[in-house]
């Protein structure tokens, strides 16, 4: 989001709510995640397969939006892209379900993330160069994109997988009744949507905080890549496997209630300073908590589902996960205009704070029923 949030600022000059309407893109389409798992399942495509077409579809957009003209265009065709790329998630929590044992799987997919924050740290790097040198080879920039979403598509359909079972994922509605017959994961998703809002609230914040003369930063574009995604994709990487072991051998409640405090703390410093240094030592909180919050969010159903109703609980997961990232541009943008962004930047953690105060109650209750750690072990 944050490249093509940067040519939406630049290179057509969108008004906020076009930017808020970007930024909403891929929750809206996480919204529609029971729905596609439903019609999926009764399709009987193998995971891998879905995946597949659904990745190579989103790359396609994303070239058709490289040649845009106007912001309309882009708008649309962008919205279009991340919203068909968004419904192979719950494919994907089935594939990492069948193909990872329980006690490997922050491992493994630790290991795939490393790879992919790397290249996410040279690409920034050089596409923020890019757009410096000159804003119109934003078509470079998002016809590269689109390559990669094509690649990952192809690699997608060479691993292995079953058909979703039909009986547990296939009615859209049973899927979302289990946020309620499953008091645990409910209880977990509603922490995750207080986290998220507070995430989602400050993540487009952060392009005008840095860019915008009003704030008094007025940063180049080369620099603005380097704090929102070079930097911390670099202490991504660095923690990856940290996070990978403490995935696999800690209670998973210990494990979110550490992420969301970095991460609260990151949001806090950021829009505290317009020192470049303090900046640099948030992003790079930030990144840290990055990378234990994008393995949590990918297999944290893993954790509360058994196999069969991975793909399901995922449904459920990203559906609320799309609820709160339409609402939290919008939000964001409304406090903007009325607080200003270092009493947003406070309010946003204060939002984390609370979520780390429900996963806390829940593991206390949890403890106390003496349940087990994991369905699967």
């Amino acid at each position: 989001m944050g490249l093509t949030l940067v040519i939406a600022i630049e290179v057509f000059d969108a008004p906020n709510d076009v930017k808020s309407l970007i930024a909403a893109a891929n929750p809206m389409g996480l919204m529609l995640t029971p729905l596609s798992l439903g019609l999926l399942t009764w399709l009987n495509r193998p995971a891998n397969r879905a995946a597949s077409d659904l990745l190579l579809a989103s790359g396609v957009g994303l070239a058709a939006a490289a040649f845009s003209q106007s912001l309309n265009a882009y708008l649309i065709l962008l919205g279009l892209s991340a919203i068909i790329g968004s419904q192979s998630f719950p494919m994907m929590a089935h594939i990492y379900a069948e193909n990872y044992p329980p006690n490997k799987r922050g491992a493994y997919l630790s290991s795939s993330f490393m790879f992919s924050v790397t290249t996410t740290l040279c690409f920034s790097y050089l596409f923020g160069k890019l757009l410096d040198l000159d804003i119109g080879n934003y078509t470079l920039v998002l016809g590269s994109l689109s390559l990669a979403s094509i690649v990952s598509g192809i690699s997608v359909r060479r691993m292995p997988s079953s058909p979703v079972q039909k009986q547990s994922a296939q009615n859209p509605l049973r899927n979302l009744s289990y946020a309620f017959t499953d008091w645990k994961f409910g209880i977990m998703l509603l922490s995750w949507m207080f986290f998220g809002l507070g995430i989602l609230m400050v993540m487009p914040l952060q392009f005008e905080y840095l860019l915008k003369p009003e704030y008094g930063i007025e940063s180049s574009i080369s620099m603005v890549t380097w704090l929102t995604m070079g930097l911390p994709a670099i202490c991504r990487f660095v923690s990856g496997k940290f996070w990978g072991r403490l995935f696999d051998s800690l209670d998973f409640m210990i494990l979110r209630m550490i992420v969301n405090a970095i991460q609260m703390v990151s949001i806090f410093v950021f829009f505290s300073t317009k020192n470049f240094w303090v900046l640099g030592f948030a992003a790079a909180l930030e990144g840290i908590a990055a990378g234990g919050g994008k393995l949590s969010w990918s297999l944290w159903v893993t954790k509360f589902a058994t196999r069969e109703r991975t793909a399901a609980y995922m449904s459920v997961h990203t559906f609320m996960t799309g609820i709160r990232g339409v609402t939290a541009p919008f939000m964001e943008f409304y406090l903007l205009a009325i607080y200003g962004a270092k009493i947003t930047g406070a309010i946003s953690s204060a939002t984390i704070l609370i979520s780390i105060v429900m996963v806390y109650l829940l593991y206390l209750a949890s403890r106390a029923k003496g349940a087990p750690r994991s369905l699967e072990e």
